[in-house]
């Protein structure tokens, strides 16, 4: 499982009244950044669904957690991995309303770090910490900073039928282009998926997660439980598509504020050299809330180059 790099496409929910307005852009560069975060985005190859991930090549991962896709069996080692990317991206709907949509485009790049170790044959511990940076085109207003830091564990056991069960912290600041505040977020997340193989190069995988958060503002506070099914190929050494579905429930603090959450996205990954990747993704979002200020769809594709340094 790569920790959460980077969080943000963000959000400006309209809304008749100015008072309304001017509370829902306090907290939209939150739920746009959610959003981002839960993207397999161009800078995140693996199957990604808060938290849990595939491998990135044929043999393991370089920073994943939990079951993973394995081409080619090969002992995991302990790994320090630093990593960087650069990405632009379009939505058609960067304020995430259900009428008068805006589009725009967004430049990220982001930077991190992380060390995993095998503590036990089957039981593997990360410590991760990323920095990201997003500057938008029209809405330049909302750019924003993003830092973050993580720790878990996955554990894979045996006789469980194949199921990776994995917990994990993470810690996440996002500050506004004046260097104040916007969120501070405290989120521990517990899971499990399933990999079936369909040969050597293709796998389904299927999970499922549940997250509570500490959050502050309170208002941002939410917790989660989700699903997903994802479909990897690894057509050729170099080249690595998947797709995914995720469905998740959002429980926010104001008892009147319940999201669903759907999520299909589409993703390659085309290895250039041994350490540098470009990518290409495509996803389509849909919000239903009860809180009928909440509902969107959104379409967000982009592409970008990926550099990873192993040792």
């Amino acid at each position: 499982m790569r920790f959460r790099h980077a969080r943000g496409i963000f959000t400006v929910i309209m809304s008749a009244g100015l008072q309304c307005a001017h509370a829902q852009q306090a907290v939209s560069p939150i739920e746009q950044a959610r959003l981002f975060e839960e993207l397999p985005t161009s800078t995140n190859t693996e199957v990604h669904a808060n938290g849990m991930a595939l491998a990135n090549d044929d043999t393991t991962s370089d920073d994943s957690f939990g079951a993973q896709l394995i081409l080619k069996s090969q002992p995991r080692i302990p790994t320090f991995v630093v990593t960087g990317d650069a990405s632009v991206f379009y939505t058609n709907n960067v304020a995430l309303t259900r009428r008068d949509k805006i589009d725009d485009t967004f430049f990220v790049t982001n930077a991190g770090v992380s060390w995993t170790p095998l503590i036990a044959p089957r039981l593997e511990a990360q410590i991760a910490a990323h920095g990201s940076i997003f500057r938008y085109d029209s809405t330049s207003a909302l750019d924003f900073e993003n830092l973050g830091l993580g720790a878990g564990l996955s554990w894979n056991p045996d006789h469980f039928a194949g199921v990776g069960l994995f917990a994990h912290y993470d810690f996440t600041e996002l500050i506004d282009r004046h260097s104040e505040e916007i969120l501070r977020d405290h989120e521990f997340t517990i899971g499990a998926q399933k990999v079936f193989p369909l040969g050597r190069a293709h796998a389904f995988v299927a999970g499922a997660t549940v997250m509570a958060g500490v959050t502050e503002p309170e208002s941002a506070q939410r917790d989660q439980a989700g699903v997903f099914l994802a479909y990897r190929l690894q057509a050729t050494r170099s080249l690595g598509v998947e797709f995914l579905y995720r469905f998740a429930g959002y429980f926010y603090n104001d008892p009147g504020r319940i999201d669903r959450n759907q999520l299909f996205s589409a993703s390659v990954r085309y290895r250039l050299r041994e350490w540098a990747d470009i990518n290409a993704f495509f996803s389509f979002a849909d919000n239903c809330s009860d809180d009928s200020a909440f509902n969107y769809d959104a379409v967000a594709n982009g592409g970008g180059l990926s550099a990873t340094v192993r040792f």
